[in-house]
C-alpha cells in the first residue's frame, strides 16, 4: 500500500546527508549526482511510453531517461529512480519501468512522492511561497513559475505541489480543473518572457556532468547511422539541398566500393561535398593524430577530396569574405595566420590540462573555440562543416561522444554564434551542444 510517510522520511534522510557532507543544502538539488553516488550509470533513450527505467544491480545499476522530455522532467525522473533504489530494491525487484501515463501502482506513486519531497522539500517550499504570498498567504500562477525556476522542477509539478501538499494556491481546484488552468496559462511562453537560458544551462550542466558517455564505432551499424545523420544535418545547416535517402545511398556505396564508388565520379556538387564530409568527419572521430588548429588544412582537403580541382583545397582565403545574411563576419584575411597561432596556443593549453576540467567546464571551452574558428573563417568554403568536425575532435579527446546539430535548430545555432559575437555569452551554444549530446547518447543507448 502507498506509504507517503515512508517517502518523506527517505527524502529527508538524503537531504540530511547532503547537508552533513556539503555543509548546506543548495537548490536546485542535483539528482544526477545523487544517482552517481549510488553507483548508477545514467544514460538516455528515445522512449515512447516511459519516462525512464531502472535496471538495478548491487554493484552497478543503469538508469535510462527519456531524452524527449524537458530537462525539468528528466530531473524528476532521475529523482524518481533514486527513490526506487533507496526504497524498493530490498524487495527483490530489479527492474523498474516508469510509464508516462496510465494508472500507477503503489511503488510508482511512492517513487513520485520521494522525488517531489526531495526536489521540493516542504520546509523550503513554504519559505519560497512566503516570499511571494498574497494577503491570504497564497500564490498564483506567476509566482509558481518563479518558484519552479528556483527548484528546477516543471511548472505543473510545482503548481500541483503547492496546491495539494501545501494548500497555498490561490484557487481551490481539483486535479482536472488545475490541469486545465495550467494549460491555459501557457507556462512555456510565459517562461521565455521572464527568463534567459541561465537556469536551463545550470540544469543541463547537472545532467551532463554525471551522464555516461561511450565512443562511436563507425564500423558498426549505429556508427554508420550516426555519420549518415551527421552528414545529412550538417549539409542542411549549410543549406545544401540533399535528402536523407541520398546520404544513406552515398554512404552505402562508398563503404562497398571505396574510391570506385559511382558517387566519386559524380558531377553533382551536393554529392561531392557529402562524400568529402563523410571522410572528414570519420577522420575527426577516429584519428590518433595530435590535434592542432593548423590541421584544418587537412580537414578542408578531405572535405573537397572529390571536387573537380582538389589540389586547390586546403588553401587559406586571400581576400576578405562576407557571410551573406550572416550576423557575424570573418576576421580580415591578413590576420588569419596570427589568429590561428593564438588559437593553437589556447587549444594546446586546454589539451594539456584536459583532466582538470569537469565535463561542463570543458564544453564551455569547446563552445568558445567553436566560435573562434567560425569567425576565423580561414577558407573560402567549408568553414562551418570543418568547425563542427573539429568540435567533435575536441569532444573525443575528453572521452565524450561526438554530436551533430539538428538542421531544424539551424536558426537557434546561428543565433547562438551571434550572441557570442555581440555579448561574449556562450550559454546558448553550450545548451545546443549539451542537448545534442543527450540526443546522441540516446541513439547510442538504443543500439545496446
Amino acid at each position: 500500500m502507498y506509504n507517503i510517510s515512508k517517502t518523506i522520511l527517505a527524502a529527508e534522510k538524503v537531504l540530511k546527508r547532503i547537508k552533513e557532507t556539503k555543509g548546506k543544502i543548495s537548490f536546485p538539488i542535483n539528482p544526477f549526482e545523487l544517482l552517481k553516488e549510488n553507483n548508477v550509470i545514467i544514460t538516455y533513450s528515445n522512449f515512447d511510453k516511459l519516462e525512464g527505467l531502472l535496471l538495478y544491480d548491487k554493484e552497478k545499476s543503469v538508469v535510462a531517461i527519456n531524452m524527449n522530455r524537458q530537462i525539468t522532467r528528466q530531473r524528476f525522473t532521475a529523482a524518481h529512480e533514486l527513490g526506487h533504489i533507496l526504497m524498493h530494491t530490498q524487495v527483490n525487484v530489479n527492474n523498474f519501468l516508469c510509464p508516462i501515463s496510465g494508472v500507477k501502482n503503489d511503488i510508482e506513486k511512492e517513487a513520485d512522492s520521494f522525488a517531489s519531497n526531495l526536489l521540493m522539500p516542504t520546509e523550503e517550499l513554504n519559505k519560497q511561497v512566503d516570499n511571494y504570498q498574497d494577503k491570504d498567504g497564497n500564490v498564483g500562477m506567476d509566482e509558481c513559475l518563479l518558484i519552479a525556476e528556483f527548484f528546477g522542477v516543471s511548472f505543473e509539478a510545482c503548481v500541483k505541489t503547492i496546491c495539494f501538499r501545501l494548500k497555498r494556491f490561490e484557487k481551490n481546484l481539483d486535479n482536472d480543473e488545475l490541469t486545465k488552468e495550467i494549460r491555459k496559462y501557457k507556462p512555456t511562453a510565459k517562461r521565455k518572457k521572464l527568463f534567459d537560458t541561465t537556469n536551463d544551462l545550470n540544469l543541463l550542466t547537472n545532467a551532463i556532468d554525471y551522464s555516461y558517455f561511450s565512443s562511436v564505432n563507425l564500423n558498426k551499424i549505429i556508427g554508420i547511422k550516426f555519420i549518415q545523420n551527421l552528414v545529412y544535418h550538417d549539409s542542411r545547416i549549410e543549406q545544401v539541398n540533399i535528402t536523407q535517402d541520398e546520404v544513406n545511398g552515398i554512404f552505402a556505396d562508398l563503404r562497398i566500393n571505396g574510391n570506385e564508388s559511382k558517387y566519386c565520379k559524380s558531377e553533382n556538387q551536393n554529392i561531392i561535398e557529402a562524400l568529402g564530409n563523410i571522410e572528414m568527419n570519420k577522420y575527426c572521430i577516429e584519428t590518433k593524430d595530435e590535434l592542432d588548429i593548423f590541421k584544418i588544412k587537412d580537414l578542408n582537403k578531405l572535405l573537397y577530396k572529390y571536387a573537380p580541382y582538389p589540389e586547390y583545397a586546403g588553401t587559406y582565403r586571400t581576400s576578405d569574405n562576407m557571410i551573406l545574411g550572416g550576423k557575424i563576419q570573418p576576421v580580415p584575411y591578413t590576420e588569419i595566420i596570427d589568429k590561428m597561432d593564438e588559437l593553437n596556443k589556447t587549444i594546446k593549453n586546454v589539451i594539456e590540462n584536459i583532466d582538470k576540467y569537469s565535463i561542463s567546464e570543458y564544453i564551455s571551452i569547446v563552445a568558445k573555440i567553436h566560435y573562434d574558428i567560425t569567425i576565423l573563417h580561414p577558407f573560402n568554403d567549408g568553414n562551418g562543416r570543418i568547425t563542427r568536425g573539429l568540435t567533435n575532435w575536441l569532444l573525443r579527446l575528453k572521452g565524450l561522444c561526438p554530436i551533430y546539430i539538428d538542421s531544424d535548430n539551424r536558426a537557434e545555432y546561428l543565433e547562438a554564434l551571434h550572441r557570442i559575437d555581440q555579448e561574449g555569452n556562450t550559454e546558448l551554444l553550450q545548451i545546443i551542444i549539451m542537448k545534442s549530446m543527450i540526443k546522441v547518447i540516446a541513439e547510442l543507448h538504443d543500439s545496446w
